[in-house]
C-alpha cells in the first residue's frame, strides 16, 4: 500500500480537484491531506469531502503554515504508522491518470535497486507538454529532463534515470528516509528541499528514475499565484547558496559562486531594476550566504511578505 501525502494551505478548490482525480485511481493507497494552518475554508470543505468520499483519507490540521518540507514530514511521520510499502509526496495543485501509481508500483517491483521515482509530469493546460520529467545534477545546477517538450519526445523508453526529483511527484521507498523519519531537511522555510534532498540521494548512491507511462498533470505556479511579490528571486538565491555552501567542499563552492555570479546579477537584476541596486544585492547575498545555515519563516516573511529584510539586514 502506498502513502500519498498532500499538502494544502488556503487551496481547498485544487485540493479536491486532485482528490477526485486520485477516487479514479488503481491500486492500494490511502491519503494524508497535511492542512498548512489554512485562513480561508479550507478545513470545512476538505472535511465535507472526506465524509462523502469511499476513499481512506485522513486530514491533519497544522495551526500554523509549517512550510512545504515541516508540512510534508509531518504528513509522513503520520503515514508511517501504518507501515506504507511506499511513498509519494503529491501537490495539490496536480490532477493523476487512473493508472499512474500501479506503472510506478509495478516499474519498481521490477527494478526495485531504484529508490526514488517521478511520473512523467505534463502541464496541466497544456496536457501534451512536458513540465519535466525529473532532471539531472550537474556540478551544483539542476538541468530537467524533456522541459518544454512535446510528450512524443520522452515517450521512445520506458524510463530515465535521474539525479533530481522535485518535490511535486516523489514516489519513495521507506529506506530513503533520514533516521529520524523525515524525507526533506527543515533548513528552508520556503523551496529549496527537494535539490537538497536530490543531493544527499545522489551521495548516497541512492538511484532515481522518471517512468515515462505513468503521467500526472501540473498546474505549474497554482500554489503561488497569488503570491507575485519582490524578494522572491533573492529567497531562492539565498536558499541555494546556502546549500551549495553546507553539501560541498569550500574549493567547489568559490568555484561554483564565480561560475553562477553572472546568472544571479541578471536575476537580480530583472527583480530590482537597476545595475547598482542588483551588485548591492548581490554582495549581500554572498555575505549572508557565508554566514546563514538556513532560511527562516521570519526571513522569509521579512522578505516577500513585510518587505522590511533589507532595512533590518543594513541597519
Amino acid at each position: 500500500m502506498t502513502a500519498i501525502i498532500i499538502l494544502n494551505w488556503n487551496g481547498a478548490d485544487d485540493t479536491l480537484m486532485c482528490l477526485d482525480s486520485l477516487s479514479r485511481v488503481d491500486g492500494s493507497f490511502f491519503a494524508v491531506i497535511v492542512d498548512n494552518g489554512s485562513t480561508d475554508d479550507s478545513i470545512g470543505r476538505i472535511k465535507e469531502y472526506i465524509a462523502s468520499s469511499p476513499m481512506d483519507i485522513t486530514l491533519l490540521e497544522m495551526n500554523a503554515n509549517l512550510g512545504f518540507a515541516r508540512g510534508n514530514n509531518k504528513g509522513i511521520a503520520y503515514a508511517a504508522k501504518r507501515n506504507p510499502d511506499s511513498y509519494l509526496l503529491l501537490n495539490n495543485d496536480t490532477e493523476v491518470m487512473p493508472d499512474f501509481l500501479t506503472k510506478l508500483v509495478d516499474f519498481q517491483a521490477d527494478n526495485p535497486q531504484y529508490r526514488i521515482l517521478t511520473p512523467r509530469i505534463n502541464f496541466y493546460y497544456r496536457k501534451n507538454v512536458i513540465w519535466n520529467c525529473g532532471g539531472k545534477l550537474q556540478c551544483g545546477f539542476r538541468r530537467y529532463l524533456f522541459a518544454g517538450a512535446d510528450e512524443s519526445k520522452a515517450l521512445g523508453k520506458r524510463f530515465y534515470p535521474i539525479s533530481f526529483v522535485t518535490g511535486c511527484a516523489l514516489f519513495f521507498m521507506p529506506d530513503v528516509l533520514n533516521a529520524d523519519g523525515s524525507l526533506f531537511t527543515e533548513k528552508f522555510f520556503f523551496g529549496e528541499e527537494d535539490f537538497d534532498f536530490s543531493i544527499r540521494m545522489k551521495r548516497g548512491k541512492k538511484r532515481m528514475a522518471c517512468v515515462t507511462d505513468a503521467l500526472i498533470y501540473h498546474k505549474v505556479g497554482a500554489a503561488n499565484a497569488s503570491h507575485n511579490i519582490p524578494g522572491k528571486i533573492y529567497l531562492h538565491l539565498l536558499n541555494r547558496y546556502i546549500d551549495i555552501r553546507l553539501q560541498y567542499g569550500k574549493l567547489f563552492v568559490m568555484l561554483w559562486r564565480l561560475a553562477n555570479k553572472p546568472l544571479s546579477f541578471r536575476h537580480l537584476k530583472r527583480e530590482y531594476g537597476s545595475a547598482s541596486e542588483a551588485l548591492s544585492k548581490l554582495r549581500q547575498l554572498e555575505r549572508e550566504s557565508s554566514q546563514k545555515d538556513g532560511v527562516t519563516e521570519e526571513d522569509f516573511r521579512k522578505l516577500v511578505v513585510q518587505g522590511n529584510y533589507f532595512d533590518e539586514a543594513n541597519s
